[in-house]
């Protein structure tokens, strides 16, 4: 049986390098490497951690102090001619009517205490960051179960055609010995008509089989990043038939790993953040400043005699929204209350997450058993078929009861594979319930 398959799979293989010659043997373990680096969603998530990264330098700038410069020139026409400071000016000064001048001002404000607000926007820059992390943890979670499922399914499509191919070859022989027979007078026509139409059934099956082949094929090529024309080969793989679970170790695996709860929890870290930073807006800021002023009254940009003013201030200053003592005492509740919202759907998260994996854990061990009642089968129909040969040799049963009999065999060895496939899958579903798969 073993020498059939491996000279069934050579023939397939064969007529794929024949249509095109480029190809790839990958295993599950370089797929998943190779869907991972030309992921273009992980990258946009990459991107998402710099934006945030970002945001953390735009808090850290709020700390620096604000500066201003200016300069401007003014033309004023001089309603008063005349102008006297007490305790400045002896004598009353004459201005001009038409009065150029030029204005420049430097300012530099430096806040001392704001209120915590810089300390509060440092925080929840730095929580967005470690939620930009998060989720292209679980965007990489999500494409390497995207990349095993596609894989897996691929492989199960060849599988089957194995099987099929083998089927064909079996079919075709009994074609080639009932056609002798009928030629000899054994047969009847009608017998040969069976296992011709049972041949062209298989033939569809083939073609039908081939088109699916060719479609999974390709979307895996777009998945891993590889030319649109690579014929991709899988070598043969470990079914995952075999393996043992723990419940309660799947359900605190899942409670440590699941990005879900993760995720809800740096949200209620930032509402804890924000129902602060609303309290706090009620306190006062206090800032110090420093100022240097250019006055040129004479209408030139570099002035040739003592006619400017150049002070120089400097200063500390107070303000108090006091409003917000009354003001804000709402939008306190509106923080609470969505920080409250946040630790029921922490609840709920954890309800559906358990949930989760106990559908997964079930849903694996019953395709091990339907394995086992499939293995049955196949040797069930193995005995039946090789009973039935002998017998139609022996003119005890009709061709119809030989097909028959041939039929059961192929559809239980199909079942059983594809069983097989879709264990493995199950097997990688439990892993990502646990919000960790591992190959």
């Amino acid at each position: 049986m073993e020498k059939r398959l491996s000279g069934v799979l050579c023939f397939l293989l064969f007529t794929v390098f024949i249509a095109d010659a480029q190809s790839r043997t990958l295993t599950l373990d370089e797929a998943v490497q190779m869907g991972i680096q030309n992921s273009k969603q992980l990258k946009r998530s990459q991107y998402k951690i710099d934006e945030a990264l970002a945001r953390v330098d735009q808090a850290k700038d709020l700390r620096l102090p604000d500066a201003k410069v200016s300069f401007q020139y003014l033309h004023a026409l001089m309603m008063s001619r005349l102008i006297s400071i007490p305790g400045v000016t002896k004598e009353p000064i004459k201005i001009p009517f038409d009065f150029p001048a030029y204005l420049g001002t430097l300012s530099v404000s430096e806040p001392i205490f704001n209120g915590n607000q810089f300390k509060y926007a440092r925080q929840s820059a730095d929580l967005l960051v470690q939620m930009s992390r998060l989720d292209a943890d679980k965007d990489k979670e999500d494409i390497i179960w995207l990349v095993i499922n596609s894989y897996l399914n691929y492989d199960k499509i060849l599988e089957n055609q194995l099987i099929v191919a083998q089927n064909m070859q079996d079919v075709q022989g009994k074609l080639e010995e009932i056609t002798k027979y009928e030629s000899q007078g054994l047969a009847t026509q009608n017998d040969v008509l069976r296992y011709q139409l049972q041949k062209s059934q298989i033939l569809l099956t083939e073609v039908e089989l081939e088109n699916n082949r060719k479609i999974a094929n390709y979307n895996m090529n777009i998945l891993l990043g590889l030319p649109d024309s690579t014929q991709i080969i899988l070598p043969k793989l470990d079914y995952k038939v075999n393996e043992t679970f723990v419940y309660a170790d799947l359900v605190q695996q899942a409670e440590t790993n699941r990005r879900e709860l993760q995720d809800l929890g740096y949200q209620s870290k930032i509402a804890d953040v924000n129902v602060k930073k609303i309290h706090d807006q009620r306190l006062p800021t206090i800032a110090a400043s420093a100022g240097a002023y250019y006055i040129n009254p004479t209408g030139q940009v570099i002035p040739t005699h003592n006619n400017l003013i150049a002070p120089i201030t400097l200063g500390i200053g107070a303000s108090w929204d006091i409003g917000t003592l009354y003001k804000n005492k709402n939008k306190e509740r509106e923080a609470s209350l969505q920080r409250q919202e946040l630790n029921t759907a922490k609840d709920q998260a954890m309800d559906d997450i358990h949930q989760d994996v106990h559908r997964q854990f079930m849903l694996y061990q019953t395709a091990l058993e339907k394995i086992k009642i499939l293995q049955v089968a196949v040797d069930q129909a193995t005995e039946n078929e090789r009973i039935t040969e002998s017998k139609f040799r022996n003119n005890l049963v009709n061709t119809t009861d030989r097909i028959d009999a041939q039929t059961q065999l192929y559809q239980a060895r199909v079942n059983l594979e594809l069983a097989k496939s879709d264990a493995t899958i199950s097997y990688y579903d439990v892993l990502r319930s646990t919000g960790k798969i591992h190959l």
